[in-house]
Parts: structure tokens; sequence; C-alpha cells
């Protein structure tokens, strides 16, 4: 089928309404991106990771996790690495570890089978009553889904290395249209030269927005403070200055606080690594309703 060269365009509809992330995050990737394009994205009410999907074992993690912020800054001070990151595998399994894993809750709160549990307490198979009762129970207990995006495929498998089969490690391409309830997004490359050596990679915007916008509940980005200096070479985009360091800004502001400081090994728990006295800071986003 062809068209004539007179005909009227075909009219072109612009979404605006997400039902994956909160307004929060909306309002930042209007203020980041979508403002270029006369965008306006609204969507749902900001919905607070709830305490029982994760358990934090340091006051680093906790600062991840306990605040109401659906976008929150893992950032530590490294210049060494290029597509595979030891750090940031650390750092994410130790992010993960924190999120509630699945099993089956049995109703005297032990874990269990409940093929052959009833409702009644008899021990009798009533496959109505069963199937009623699994369901409440999974939509009462099920933990939050997580996955991490990385831009590197080396990364990524050393991602999957450390993770058990429910997690999904994968790279900004396989993401693209998928979502969890909490994504980690694994910046990886800290070495500001390489950065640099591979703009239309990691410098580039709309890759970002796709990684940071895979989660339904909370995004925690975890990077190099390396990265905030690094601008792209073209001149038509020297104007929007270091992309991570835009994002960053407008997510913390432009002189924040963290909301915790320490060094590695503090933030997993684990004294154990190479990177154990890496300084690690925590900012959440401070300025939802501004931004």
């Amino acid at each position: 089928m062809t068209r004539d060269s007179g005909a009227d365009p075909i009219p072109m509809e612009e979404l605006t309404e997400s039902h994956r992330f909160d307004s929060e995050l909306a309002a930042l990737l209007t203020r980041f991106q979508y403002h270029k394009d006369d965008i306006t994205l609204t969507a749902a009410e900001p919905r607070p990771l709830p305490s029982s999907a994760y358990t934090a074992s340091t006051a680093g993690l906790e600062a991840v996790f306990d605040s109401s912020a659906s976008l929150v800054f893992v950032c530590y001070d490294d210049r060494t690495h290029q597509m595979v990151n030891p750090i940031e595998v650390t750092l994410s399994h130790a992010i993960a570890t924190a999120v509630r894993q699945p099993t089956e809750i049995r109703p005297d709160g032990g874990t269990a089978d409940f093929r052959n549990w009833s409702a009644d307490g008899t021990g009798r198979t009533d496959p109505a009553a069963q199937m009623d009762i699994t369901q409440t129970v999974a939509a009462q207990q099920d933990p939050p889904s997580f996955g991490v995006v990385t831009p590197h495929n080396a990364q990524r498998g050393a991602l999957e290395t450390q993770f058990p089969e429910a997690i999904t490690a994968n790279t900004v391409e396989k993401y693209q249209g998928g979502e969890r309830d909490i994504i980690a997004v694994s910046a990886t490359v800290s070495d500001p030269e390489f950065a640099r050596r591979e703009e239309q990679f990691i410098l580039n915007p709309n890759r970002l927005l796709v990684a940071i916008s895979r989660s339904r509940l909370l995004t925690v980005v975890v990077c190099s403070t390396s990265l905030f200096e690094v601008a792209p070479k073209e001149s038509d985009r020297l104007a929007n200055g270091p992309v991570w360091a835009r994002l960053f800004t407008q997510t913390a502001g432009t002189d924040p606080t963290p909301a915790w400081s320490g060094s590695l090994a503090a933030f997993t728990g684990n004294s154990g690594s190479s990177h154990a006295s890496v300084p690690v800071r925590v900012y959440p986003s401070t300025d939802p309703g501004g931004m």
C-alpha cells in the first residue's frame, strides 16, 4: 500500500502517561529529557516500597530502601574499570540480597507445600479452598521482582554469576519494554577516558532513560562519581553538560548531603572484598515535588 505525496500526514499521538512508575520518576524524566519534545509525563501517585519487601543488614542498605524516594543513587569513588566492574557487582549483589526472596509461607509462619493444606485445618485436600488460600497468601506475601540493567554484556555475565535464577541481569537493549518492581542500574564504566571513547554508548541520554524507567517501585543507580565529569564530545551536545551529572543533580540537588556514607565493606557488611575500603555514598532523590 502506498500513499499519495499530497495526502495528509499520518497523525502521531505522543504517549504522556505511564502506569509503570510513579509521579516522582515521571517528573524527573520530564525535566531531564522529555521537556525538549514538549512532553510532560504523568504517572501513578508515589508508591513507596513496603518495609516487608526487604531486609537491610547494614545502615547503608537501609538508606537505600528506607525512604519514600523512587530513585536512589549509590555512588562510589573509582576511576579504573571499563566493561567489567567488580565494585558494582559487589554493590548490586548486596542490594539484591536485601530484597526479600520468594518462599512458600505456611499459616503457622513456616515454609511448606500448600498442596495438602485445607481451609478448615483438618488436613483434607479441598482443591477450590486450596486455590483460594494459595492465591490469597501469594497476593499478601509475594516478594518484589528485582533486576539489574547494565550497558555491557561482560558486566551482565559477571552479575549473573552472583545472582539466583529469579534475578535477571541484562543489557539496556534486552530490558527495553520489560519491567521489575526494583531495578538496579549498573553503569559499569568508571574510567572517564574509556567513557569518552564510547560516548554513544554510556553517554546517551535515551539509553539512560530506558534503564532507569524499568522499575515500578524503586530504581537504584549504581555508578562511579567519575561519570559526573564526563561530557559528550559533540559540540551540539556540550551545552547539556555531562549526562550522568545532570541526572544526579536533578535527583539529589547540586550540593547534596548523602543519606549515608562509608566504605564498601560497611555498605555490604563484608570486609573480604579487595575493594573493601572504596568510599560509598547513598543519595535518595530529595525534591520530587520540585522536579
